[in-house]
């Protein structure tokens, strides 16, 4: 599309984007939580939690990258 056809296009994405952020951003707490509530003990189970810590920033930080790419789609489609 071009011209204003492509606002709406733009903040449905935007939009979409910063829903996947957030659906991103709970399953890396729930995957922290469940790791840190388990009652298995042992190395492994020491390093899956800690494994578990590693991958729930790594998700954060992704989910935080989403909301980047919503805020630069808002920009393009002169949205706040």
């Amino acid at each position: 599309m071009t011209g204003t056809g492509q606002m709406p296009e733009l903040l449905l994405i935007a939009v979409t984007l910063e829903d996947r952020a957030a659906r991103v951003e709970a399953l890396a707490d729930t995957l922290a939580a469940r790791a840190s509530a388990a009652s298995w003990q042992g190395p492994a189970a020491d390093r899956f939690r800690l494994t578990a810590g590693d991958r729930r920033q790594q998700l954060r930080a992704a989910a935080d990258g989403l909301r980047r790419v919503a805020q630069q789609a808002r920009l393009l489609a002169g949205a706040p």
